[in-house]
């Protein structure tokens, strides 16, 4: 998944000027715009959603924050609930995170740190930084990876349609729907989203490419009190990222 970098500002440099090639094919006859060809301009949601992705694959830091609504727990007996969670991830496999969630009743926040198959959490007693305890199970590098991350994600959705332009913070992007089963989903969000289909949203950057913002939602059948809703954003991506362990 890492990409030398003489391949990586290839592609970047190359991914707008695919955009801007969908949305202008066939949309100029000697200065003149030709109504039909015009109209067929705009790329469709498969040709969007396989620019993210490859621009996605490119970069090679990113950050990132994500807001959970609904039953989300990080650990195998379900003691702690996963709220929200801000953080950096570097490739290939470098990752950290400052998690908010609630454990039995009160909130409260823990860091991670990730580099290669090693994990630390600071202590929910002392914040001392230690070993990652083995039922706590999620862990954002999953985002990043090659085969089960966000980026491969794009490309396994099924009836992806373009709904439109939106704005996402300053940014003017395409909002595409799509749906997903759970078993694409799953290893997507350590296997904590249920339930197929699951309900996804994109927002893709105009101008670059990028992959903005993403929401998930599992499907109200699943047998949960609240069905979960992930709303993930990325920014700063190709950002200066620095991930070290702590101890």
């Amino acid at each position: 998944m890492l990409h030398p970098l003489s391949v990586q500002f290839g592609r970047v440099a190359v991914i707008p000027v695919i955009i801007i090639s969908l949305l202008t094919a066939c949309g100029t006859n000697g200065g003149a715009q030709d109504p039909e060809a015009t109209a067929t301009a705009t790329p469709t949601a498969r040709q969007l959603l396989q620019v993210a992705s490859d621009r996605l694959a490119d970069t090679q830091t990113v950050r990132f924050s994500l807001k959970v609504e609904g039953d989300t727990f990080v650990d195998k007996g379900e003691s702690i609930r996963l709220i929200e969670a801000d953080g950096e991830l570097q490739r290939p496999d470098r990752v950290r995170t400052t998690f908010k969630a609630k454990v039995l009743v009160p909130t409260v926040t823990i860091q991670l740190i990730t580099v290669g198959d090693q994990s630390w959490t600071t202590n929910l007693i002392t914040g001392d930084w230690e070993e990652a305890p083995e039922e706590f199970t999620y862990s954002p590098a999953v985002l990043f990876d090659n085969q089960k991350g966000i980026g491969p994600v794009m490309g396994r959705v099924t009836e992806a349609k373009l709904l439109g332009d939106e704005n996402v913070g300053d940014r003017a992007t395409f909002h595409i729907l799509a749906i997903a089963d759970q078993d694409i989903i799953g290893p997507l969000s350590s296997n904590t989203m249920i339930g197929s289909p699951i309900a996804v949203n994109l927002w893709i950057d105009k101008e670059t490419g990028d992959l903005l913002q993403a929401r998930l939602a599992e499907p109200d059948t699943v047998e949960k009190d609240e069905p979960a809703i992930w709303t993930l954003s990325l920014f700063d991506h190709g950002a200066k990222v620095a991930i070290e362990p702590p101890v």
